[in-house]
């Protein structure tokens, strides 16, 4: 098990004191870990590239770690916060990253390129949405007007996500279209 590989597998496992800490009220120390567990999910890639230390196994520990680390802080964040559009968004959001990750493995054993199932503008919009939205929920508690915001970042990137999702479709649908001539 290399680094980059370690740093992905950190992030699933830096969810436990960050809700463990907010629980209790520290916030401000949530979010630093919050931050360091989004740091990795750059470092991660970054590493691996740098390092030439890029396998499957790596992009999919990433891409698992990704999934389990913002699905169980979007479920958390439906429990702990009395919002429709948290519900709404966390509802969206894993339906589609369930709905890609099949595809994903669709194509792949139709023997697509990695390359055409790299993520899109929207993908990486929605993520970075998703990032500060779920960042701002940790110190949501201190002020009503951040938590707000938070909860509107999240559903903004929802909408993305669903966004992003039909703009796989659509490039997938062509590529295969182009596959059978």
């Amino acid at each position: 098990m290399n680094f980059p590989n370690l740093l992905s597998i950190s992030r699933i496992f830096l969810l436990i004191p960050i809700l463990i800490l907010f629980e209790f009220g520290y916030f401000y120390s949530a979010l630093v870990i919050y931050i360091t567990a989004c740091i990795t999910d750059f470092l991660d890639g970054y590493l691996a590239r740098k390092l030439n230390k890029e396998t499957q196994l790596g992009a999919l520990l990433d891409l698992l770690a990704d999934k389990i680390f913002v699905s169980i802080l979007l479920i958390w964040a439906t429990y702990n916060f009395d919002s429709v559009l948290i519900l709404l968004s966390t509802f969206m959001i894993i339906s589609r990253e369930l709905t890609i990750g099949y595809l994903r493995m669709y194509f792949l054993q139709k023997g697509f390129s990695d390359k055409s199932l790299k993520s899109n503008f929207f993908g990486k919009l929605k993520t970075t949405l998703q990032m500060f939205g779920l960042g701002a929920l940790f110190i949501g508690p201190l002020s009503d007007t951040l938590t707000l915001i938070a909860i509107y970042l999240i559903f903004i990137s929802a909408v993305f996500s669903l966004l992003s999702l039909g703009n796989y479709s659509i490039k997938w649908i062509t590529e295969s279209e182009k596959k059978k001539t």
